[in-house]
């Protein structure tokens, strides 16, 4: 964020040789030092004074000639007023440095510009507007200055409630053990505690708290996040709970003064840079490629979030104030808060119209959930549920937005790097996809929605001899609402911590890229393992099986399932779960997707079979299935421009090669052809689409699951594009077995039995899953 005070390199002619000069000159790059090193502390008031004394006796000064100078005192000082609330001055001076930048032909002084005015965003309100921004600088920013934007980015997703996408972000940045974390150590807190996990953000803050002086800025922001921590742990209602970690979510500024030195207290959360002295000049940075600039950081915006107890009740103090109340934009949380304040009132109403903009927020929706819960009323919690899927919808990017004009650009670019190898080029590519994708235009224009009408009737229409399972979480603890026969069940499976760990060593064992650990042998149907208490002794896959589903078998018997999954469960290979062998089971992303499928069951006359080059079992299966399906379409050897043709033009389609997963996101998952990979992104652009496509590779249903509102990867395009059911694997598979399981399995679909049924006996012990309606 703020530039490194370490010397550079001008590219313009030096100062004069003038004694008086060059003792004001280091005077003044003294005091930007201190200004910076007072930032580093907390203190942005002092920051603000001495950085706008400094701006202004720097005009016409001859160090001001040096090239980083000027710019980089403009650009520190602009963060300081964003992080002390004083927006107006800050875009002023923020965008003054990014035009002397350009000017003097100092781009990484001007990405840090943009980086800071994104910042600016972020704490006026304007989301969607940093998000933007700081998307489009995460292919341009150099790698050693990713961790700063990553935090900034993981900040901005968290305010808008994209909890899980702001940990996949902090997950992936490339942070260096060389610097201190202690700005993404706080972040993470911050976002253990939004996902529920209030023991390891508590242990996360006592980290830091630990390593670090009572006088220091970050041990104040670790107490306060941990005050936060143990209050959270106490019961609380559910609507006190959810507006207490929205308002947590909202970056914090320094609570303003009337009698203070520049309008603002200092005891706020940032960092400035490294602050090294002497040189002739302090504001420029650590250097680009030519040593000519510099600018760093460590996230300010990141940490500012990180509020005390006082101002997530709503009462400010201690230094901190909610920064969108500071910038005017109450309104943005406005209806949140009402509907949380309508809940709190009213105990576990149904949601409605009432809620306005706030059917945009997944603590108002979880709420709604806990309080409907708590009322011991499930159906009404199994409402508020559905919401938690599409909450999202118009804030993160769908399938369909791959198709946009300006996605055509990046998937080609990408798709070229793959074609010199998935190496350095192929992920700085999947990179600009990315940031691109984000950018897209999307299906909704992020305002308040028509409000659908309750599915519950139609639910219990259409499920007939089935049961529904939705997986959710309330609180800190997981739980499965099941609707069978005409009545809707609640049923807790334990502390999501604990699940999670279960999951991460299931998923692990299925993931190893070892022939004899992708299948499994075959044991008979409904099997349980023993109870929780034997965990020590039981299998991954056994664990997880008694934990998801042997709550709810009571209840569901021995019907046939479909399931709506939470986003911590990820991709998992539902049919390799004992309790399920030999169970039919469709994994839809909402409970309407299922309810408002059409009734009559789609053809299947138009078949087309392809093969990809490798591996040899591919060619020998779709050769095998050409004698299932005579007159099927068989393509051997085609591209990527006639396979897409033909999926158009076919009611079942078969793919069989090899698949991998997306760089980094699962929109860029591949299915190798004979001309390159077939990209998932590039189904997002088909006319129309089969209505049963079968992806016969490793890593074909990998992205339906992890994220809210927008199922990506092949299936989520295949599904956005109108097929009706998708059969993947979400996990690598064995080339011999699957083979062998898929002939078997088409000769079923031929005989008429069901799809999900065909799944569950051939191709779910494999890690096959049936998705869609």
């Amino acid at each position: 964020m703020l530039p490194s005070a370490t010397p550079a390199r001008s590219t313009t002619s030096p100062p004069p040789d003038d004694p008086p000069f060059l003792a004001t000159g280091r005077a003044l790059l003294a005091q930007v030092t201190q200004g910076v090193r007072l930032a580093q502390t907390g203190r942005f008031d002092q920051t603000v004074v001495l950085l706008d004394d400094s701006r202004r006796r720097l005009r016409g000064h001859p160090v001001s000639e040096l090239d980083p100078v000027l710019p980089g005192v403009l650009t520190d000082l602009g963060l300081a007023q964003t992080m002390c609330g004083r927006f107006g001055p800050a875009a002023d001076h923020l965008n003054e440095a990014l035009s002397l930048a350009d000017e003097r032909r100092l781009p990484l002084l001007g990405l840090v510009a943009r980086h800071n005015l994104g910042c600016l965003d972020l704490y006026r309100g304007d989301t969607a507007a940093a998000l933007t921004t700081f998307h489009e600088l995460t292919h341009q920013m150099p790698d050693d200055r990713q961790d700063p934007l990553r935090v900034d980015l993981a900040e901005a997703l968290l305010a808008v409630g994209l909890v899980e996408e702001a940990g996949r972000v902090l997950a992936e940045a490339p942070w260096r053990a060389d610097e201190d974390d202690t700005a993404r150590v706080l972040v993470e807190a911050k976002l253990r505690l939004l996902e529920g996990d209030r023991s390891g953000a508590l242990h996360l803050t006592r980290r830091v708290r630990a390593g670090l002086g009572p006088g220091s800025l970050w041990h104040r922001l670790a107490g306060r996040l941990e005050g936060v921590a143990e209050a959270a742990t106490r019961s609380l209602a559910p609507a006190r709970r959810a507006r207490d970690l929205l308002e947590l979510r909202v970056p914090a500024v320094a609570q303003p003064f009337a009698d203070g030195p520049a309008g603002c207290t200092g005891d706020s959360g940032g960092v400035a840079g490294t602050g090294a002295a002497g040189g002739a000049v302090v504001a420029g940075g650590t250097g680009g490629a030519d040593g000519a600039e510099g600018a760093g950081g460590t996230g300010v915006a990141g940490v500012a979030g990180v509020a005390d107890r006082a101002s997530v009740a709503g009462g400010g103090g201690d230094g901190f104030r909610n920064a969108w109340d500071v910038a005017g934009r109450r309104g943005t949380l406005t209806d949140a808060r009402r509907a949380l304040d309508r809940l709190a009132e009213r105990g576990a109403p149904a949601p409605g119209p009432w809620l306005g903009s706030a059917d945009r927020d997944p603590h108002v929706i979880r709420a709604g959930l806990e309080s409907s819960l708590l009322a011991g009323d499930p159906a009404t919690a199994l409402e508020w549920a559905e919401m938690s899927h599409t909450w999202a919808d118009g804030l993160a990017p769908a399938p369909d937005t791959a198709a946009a004009p300006r996605m055509a650009d990046p998937t080609g670019r990408y798709r070229l790097a793959l074609g010199r190898g998935a190496g350095p080029e192929a992920h700085h590519h999947a990179r600009r996809w990315e940031s691109a994708h984000w950018r897209a235009p999307r299906t909704e224009d992020g305002g308040a929605r028509q409000h659908r009408l309750p599915v519950l009737e139609a639910l219990m229409e259409r499920l007939g001899g089935r049961a529904f399972v939705h997986y959710a979480v309330a609180g800190s603890e997981a739980v499965a609402l099941v609707a069978v026969a005409g009545q809707v069940h609640a049923r807790g499976l334990g502390p999501l911590v604990r699940i999670r760990r279960a999951l991460g060593r299931f998923v692990h064992e299925r993931n190893v890229p070892l022939p004899h650990a992708r299948s499994a042998a075959r044991t008979g149907p409904l099997r349980l393992p023993g109870p929780p208490g034997d965990a020590a002794r039981s299998s991954p896959a056994d664990l997880v099986s008694s934990t998801l589903l042997g709550p709810i078998l009571p209840v569901v018997g021995d019907r046939p399932l479909v399931v709506t999954a939470a986003p911590y469960l990820g991709d998992l290979p539902w049919g390799q779960l004992p309790a399920l062998r030999g169970r039919p089971l469709r994994l839809v992303s909402t409970a309407r997707s299922w309810a408002e499928r059409p009734a009559t069951r789609p053809s299947r006359d138009r078949v087309l079979l392809v093969c990809g080059p490798e591996p040899r079992m591919a060619r020998l299966e779709v050769g095998a299935l050409a004698g299932v399906h005579p007159g099927a379409r068989v393509l051997v050897r085609a591209g990527q421009a006639r396979v897409l043709d033909a999926l158009a033009q076919c009611d079942l389609a078969h793919l069989a090669g090899h698949g991998s997963v997306g760089d980094r996101t699962p929109m860029l998952g591949r299915f190798d052809l004979h001309d390159g990979p077939l990209l998932a992104c590039d189904l997002a652009a088909l006319p129309a689409a089969p209505a049963l496509a079968v992806l016969s590779s490793c890593w074909g249903g990998h992205g339906f699951g992890g994220a809210p509102g927008r199922s990506g990867g092949f299936v989520g395009a295949l599904l956005a594009r109108g097929t009706r059911t998708v059969v993947a694997s979400p996990v690598p598979v064995d080339d011999e077995r699957t083979g062998v399981a898929m002939r078997a399995f088409h000769r079923a679909l031929t005989d008429g039995t069901e799809v999900s049924e065909a799944v569950a006996e051939h191709l779910g012990h494999l890690g096959f899953c049936c998705y869609g309606a």
